[in-house]
């Protein structure tokens, strides 16, 4: 049964699912029923958390009204949806991760097998070691567009030469100085900013179907693909699958990238007109509702198309572009999971795990 949305009386519901085993539970084989279409005649209800560090540059409640705003205008004029957004908490990000310990321990050997500790004995090897698997499955000249590697001649070339130029980026990531006068990466709590802690949140929350950080996800993981590679270990942004909840997923989206002017941002991204920056990080949250509500696959060869992600931190470029001839008007390809989101590819299995969806 789904809560309907009365035109008279424009009343939002939140899509609440009551049919017995109607959410998503993985069964005894560890696989998640698939993905269920959501039909756009149904109004729906996002509901939202802020997670914050105080360290770091941030968007007021405001602020973050005026994004959802945009964000569900441009919801309904490129996909379609009538979505409300409705943040229901802002929560203190250390305090956050804190209290969900018991979901960090219980997916404890996933984290375990994605996570890379760069800085361990061997951690460089199994970056090195990521970057080759996904390398793998690609062209050269796709491979050069992203890393801008000067035409490398051979994939052991160019492994070696952007496994080189990752731990370069990384490196100075991790020294951006932020409020407190403190380094942006805290050798203390590494898991604010881990990929798979991040997962095993999305996958097990159930108070919140789209989650907003002023932080974000950065760091070498045993799946990143050539996006995050080239980004020296950043995600933008996750979709991931959630058994807890009616649209069997959570996304997160890091305004950190967006937000903050230090060196490195401005040199890989460009300094972002103050007029357009909430404009860029809408248009990055349209693509990851793009999974979210659409189902849709990820891509890379679809010219000014949303369901491509930003090539590097080139978000200014890629939104621009978007918005003078998007949307793209070519057929795209739905998943089944959020563990398969690269169209015209067979399903990952992930290192045997439904918990980890690939980031965008």
């Amino acid at each position: 049964m789904v809560f309907a949305f009365s035109l008279a009386r424009r009343r939002w519901c939140v899509l609440v699912v009551l049919a017995a085993g109607a959410l998503a539970h993985a069964g005894a084989d560890g696989k998640l029923p698939a993905l269920r279409e959501l039909p756009k005649e149904v109004p729906y209800v996002l509901r939202t958390v802020y997670l914050e560090d105080p360290r770091l540059p941030t968007w007021d409640f405001a602020q973050r009204s005026l994004l959802y705003a945009r964000l569900e205008a441009l919801l309904a004029q490129w996909f379609g949806y009538t979505v409300k957004i409705t943040e229901t908490g802002r929560h203190d990000l250390a305090t956050y991760f804190a209290r969900h310990g018991p979901v960090f321990r219980r997916h404890a050997e996933m984290i375990a097998k994605v996570r890379i500790d760069i800085d361990q004995p061997g951690g460089m090897e199994r970056t090195r070691q990521a970057i080759s698997m996904d390398f793998r499955r690609r062209e050269l000249a796709q491979i050069d567009g992203y890393l801008r590697l000067g035409g490398a001649r051979t994939h052991t070339e160019a492994v070696e030469a952007a496994a080189a130029q990752f731990e370069r980026n990384f490196a100075e990531i991790r020294q951006i100085r932020v409020g407190d006068g403190d380094t942006f990466w805290s050798p203390v709590r590494p898991e604010l900013n881990s990929y798979p802690h991040w997962c095993a949140l999305q996958y097990d929350t159930t108070e919140a179907d789209f989650i907003l950080t002023n932080t974000m996800i950065v760091g070498p993981d045993a799946e990143m693909p050539i996006y995050v590679i080239s980004r020296g270990g950043i995600t933008l942004g996750n979709t991931n699958n959630n058994p807890h909840t009616a649209f069997q997923g959570t996304t997160v989206v890091g305004l950190f990238p967006f937000l903050s002017d230090a060196p490195y941002f401005l040199r890989e991204r460009g300094r972002i007109p103050e007029a357009e920056r909430m404009e860029a990080v809408a248009m990055l949250c349209l693509h990851e509702l793009g999974h979210l509500l659409v189902r849709c696959a990820e891509y890379y060869d679809h010219p000014h198309c949303v369901h491509v992600a930003p090539v590097r931190l080139e978000v200014l470029s890629w939104y621009r572009a978007l918005k003078q001839r998007g949307p793209c008007r070519l057929p795209h390809q739905k998943v089944s999971s959020f563990s398969s989101a690269e169209a015209n590819r067979p399903p990952r299995q992930l290192l045997g795990s439904v918990l980890c969806a690939r980031p965008f």
